[in-house]
């Protein structure tokens, strides 16, 4: 039985682009399933991917929906079984169920509780947004059938939706119903293929980010919680590496408010590191106290279990990805308001710092990423 893996961000691992979560998820099970056929878009480069405006990636979203329903359908339906890497870019659902292929489908984003949070603020609930459209939905055009009418058709024509928290499938039951067949399959931990020794604690404190730079990752928080710590005139000498680089809608310009903000800073080192893999990122995580991860809305959360496989405690946002994951004993959840004392606590004592990134590493380590990959097979294969 082939598996055949359609993934709108897949194929651009050479070139070390900032795609997200849904990419590493592809590239690891590549490399966990070598017999997998991977469908990924033709005649394009990743770092065109990362700079389209909203109008031209809801354009390649369709193009790409064309081309891999094309792929899929010159396979027999009784020979494969179809993987789904996205929702908004995915096939086209209805017409592959209806030659009689078996479809799953990995929710790395609900498209339309990212657009109530995001775009909504959370003042408006996903199902709401979900009744909304079947009501209007004639009006609506094309950008949002791209969230709203795909994200219908994946869950009415997957076998299974497969998500990586409890909390992502109640959301779906809130919004299609209770008989939508929902598999939760946490990823667990990235295979560590670069190691780096843990440094000898700094005069400096050295805080850590790693995504991409993007309005929804939200760095400006914890550089603003900085802003107010410094002008408390409490605040220790430290550094701050926010790694990543500017992808996707608004990217650039909210750069240049992160470039700002730091410029305001004068007792912390800020430095932009760019976006780092392998060896580098091994790098960075030995060289840091505490990770942060300040993102609005997050669905797991890959290098939250990263930093602490390194043996690094972690501050985060409230959301899902970190509800499923974070522990008292390894780090804080905090809320916007709360974010600058959480912060404040959690640096007041190194030694507790290196206590806490040990048991997050027990914790990351105890949940190796090829585990989930067997049982997602193991699901595919039932």
């Amino acid at each position: 039985m082939k598996i055949l893996y359609t993934a709108a961000h897949g194929g651009f691992a050479a070139e070390r682009v900032p795609l997200g979560g849904g990419a590493a998820v592809f590239e690891m099970l590549r490399a966990e399933w070598p017999d997998v056929v991977p469908i990924v878009p033709e005649a394009m480069t990743g770092r065109q991917l990362v700079t389209y405006s909203e109008m031209e990636y809801a354009a390649f979203c369709r193009k790409f929906e064309a081309e891999s329903t094309a792929a899929v359908l010159r396979y027999e339906p009784k020979e494969c079984v179809v993987l789904v890497n996205d929702i908004s870019e995915g096939p086209d659902f209805a017409r592959l169920a209806a030659a009689g292929y078996r479809v799953f489908t990995i929710f790395h984003v609900d498209v339309v509780a990212y657009v109530a949070a995001i775009y909504g603020r959370g003042w408006v609930a996903p199902e709401t947004l979900v009744r909304w459209h079947r009501r209007w939905e004639r009006l609506c055009p094309d950008v949002l059938q791209l969230v709203f009418q795909k994200q219908r058709d994946c869950v009415r024509y997957s076998e299974a939706c497969i998500v990586p928290s409890p909390e992502m499938r109640e959301v779906i039951h809130r919004c299609y119903g209770r008989e939508v067949r929902v598999e939760v399959l946490p990823w667990g931990t990235p295979s560590a293929t670069h190691t780096s020794m843990r440094t000898p604690a700094e005069k400096k404190l050295t805080l850590l980010t790693l995504s991409r730079i993007s309005p929804e990752k939200n760095q400006h928080l914890l550089l603003e919680a900085l802003l107010a710590w410094e002008q408390q005139g409490l605040l220790p000498s430290m550094r701050l590496r926010l790694c990543g680089q500017p992808a996707f809608m608004k990217g650039r310009e909210y750069f240049a408010k992160l470039q700002e903000l730091a410029g305001r800073l004068r007792q912390v080192e800020v430095e932009f590191p760019g976006h780092v893999t392998g060896q580098a990122k091994a790098d960075q995580f030995a060289e840091a106290d505490l990770y942060v991860f300040p993102s609005s809305h997050e669905s797991y959360g890959l290098t939250l279990m990263e930093a602490f496989a390194a043996g690094l405690p972690a501050l985060t946002l409230d959301h899902a990805g970190a509800r499923s994951l974070m522990r008292a004993e390894f780090g804080r959840m905090a809320s916007a308001d709360s974010f600058l004392p959480a912060l404040q606590e959690l640096t007041r004592d190194r030694a507790r710092l290196r206590e806490m990134g040990r048991a997050a590493q027990a914790y990351a380590l105890a949940r190796p990423f090829a585990e989930t990959a067997q049982q997602l097979r193991a699901l595919l294969h039932r």
